[in-house]
């Protein structure tokens, strides 16, 4: 199916429902005209029938027909109208046009059938006299209760339909008027409501062919600025998700070549006589597993990273209402091994009945990754607390360590992929740069947060800030 421009799908709706509602108003509005002017005509036939009413009382009551007649002749041609007198038998007496003589009996017409039965009468019909539509008004002429006869007055609806014709004229010129304004009117709005929309779609054709530095300009339009705004956010989060990528992979690079360089290298040394040196053998060999092991630490950790990502964006990571002492119980047993190699103690505060929406195995692992980088920053001996509080919108819990510390300028970056705040001494204390991102993303599924606080020389407090139920 063939596709057309929304200009031209707006503009032609626009401009036949204008012309429609055009022509409704224009065939109503000449009804209304027509039937007032026709109502004005009848009472203007009334007005002059009352006018003669008493000099054609007199005439009848005195028996003078011949004077009748004169009177209807003389008033008639002055006042463009004609004018009948009928007897109470229909019996024509007087008339503008002809002689009384020659009419036919009057007692049949509508008009005079309503005037005597004592009211005023009136038709709208086809005169065989004049070969034309007439408009006739009749009255009941009375001597003291007795009707004595009616007078009719008439006339020709040509005078009328000349004169709606020429007001037939001005509203059809007025309405071609309207209708070219329209047109053009309709043609303003449309390109005014398309343009933007075709700058819209030049926009987005440039940001698929990659040139993600054009923005979107905004109109007055609530509707379409919207859109464009939305389309600007969407291709900086583009250009934001390209950087974290870029960055992202040369991290990864990064972190991986330097074990694998490693291993490469104590592995050509031994290939090159160094396995035949038992001390040197054994203590390449040591290095190579602790690459390894630290190579396997960080896909490990980059495979749960994406795990996590996964389920929260497909909504997968379950959250139901569990006690938070129990997880942070678990975190301390899954990171003893730790704290007790450096002699590190552990306090936990924590209140038996303090709950949240969790997923208790995420919420352990991320409790425990803070634990172990409170430990390997902590010196021998030092004391790691662990505490979980409610708020009255948050359940908080903080792992705080009395470490190194780290500088203020560190602390925005400090849950990045790969950020390390002194790379050489976490590399030897085997991080692989991803705790604290997988600790962060592991709040967000649970639709919480992560802070950091730290004062460098006296310690840090990392905290994972939950909804409260």
């Amino acid at each position: 199916m063939r596709r057309k421009r929304l200009l031209w799908q707006l503009y032609p709706s626009y401009l036949l429902i204008t012309l429609v509602s055009l022509l409704a108003i224009t065939l109503y509005s000449s009804r209304v005209i027509r039937r007032f002017h026709l109502e004005q005509t009848m009472t203007d036939l009334e007005s002059r029938a009352h006018l003669i009413q008493e000099d054609i009382r007199e005439r009848l009551v005195a028996g003078q027909p011949d004077r009748t007649d004169l009177l209807c002749k003389e008033l008639g041609d002055k006042s463009s109208t004609r004018i009948t007198v009928i007897l109470p038998d229909g019996k024509v007496t007087g008339d503008t046009e002809k002689p009384p003589a020659e009419m036919d009996n009057h007692a049949g017409r509508p008009e005079i059938i309503e005037a005597m039965a004592g009211g005023t009468g009136s038709s709208v019909r086809f005169s065989h006299t004049l070969g034309q539509d007439v408009a006739y008004v009749a009255i009941s002429v009375e001597d003291g209760d007795k009707i004595v006869g009616v007078v009719r007055t008439s006339i020709p609806l040509a005078a009328i339909n000349r004169a709606m014709t020429d007001i037939y004229l001005r509203i059809a010129a007025g309405g071609l008027i309207v209708a070219l304004l329209v047109a053009v009117v309709s043609m303003f709005v449309s390109r005014r409501i398309s343009r933007p929309l075709e700058e819209i779609k030049r926009g987005a054709e440039r940001f698929a062919r990659g040139d993600l530095g054009h923005k979107l300009a905004t109109t007055n339009c609530w509707e379409i600025a919207a859109l464009a705004e939305t389309l600007n956010r969407m291709v900086a989060q583009i250009e934001k998700l390209e950087n974290v990528r870029r960055d992202f992979v040369a991290n990864v690079s990064h972190e991986l070549r330097t074990p694998i360089t490693s291993i490469k290298g104590y592995v050509e040394t031994l290939l090159d006589g160094a396995m035949h040196s038992p001390d040197d053998a054994q203590r390449f060999l040591q290095i190579i597993t602790i690459q390894t092991n630290r190579l396997g630490a960080i896909i490990d950790d980059l495979l749960a990273l994406s795990r996590i990502e996964q389920k929260a964006g497909n909504a997968e990571i379950l959250l139901q209402r569990g006690r938070i002492k129990h997880v942070l119980e678990a975190a301390i047993d899954a990171s003893q091994s730790k704290f007790l190699e450096s002699n590190i103690q552990i306090e936990c505060f924590c209140g038996q009945e303090l709950e949240a929406l969790i997923n208790a195995p995420l919420l352990e692992q991320a409790v425990a990754n803070l634990i172990d980088n409170a430990c390997k920053y902590s010196p021998p001996g030092a004391t790691v607390q662990i505490e979980a509080s409610r708020t009255e919108t948050e359940v908080i819990i903080r792992v705080k360590d009395h470490g190194c510390g780290i500088d203020q300028q560190h602390l925005p970056r400090i849950f990045e992929r790969f950020y390390r705040v002194d790379k050489a001494r976490s590399r030897k204390l085997g991080g692989t740069g991803l705790g604290l991102a997988i600790v962060k993303h592991i709040a967000e599924a649970h639709a919480g947060r992560v802070m950091v606080g730290s004062i460098p020389g006296r310690g840090s407090t990392f905290s994972i800030c939950l909804p409260a139920v």
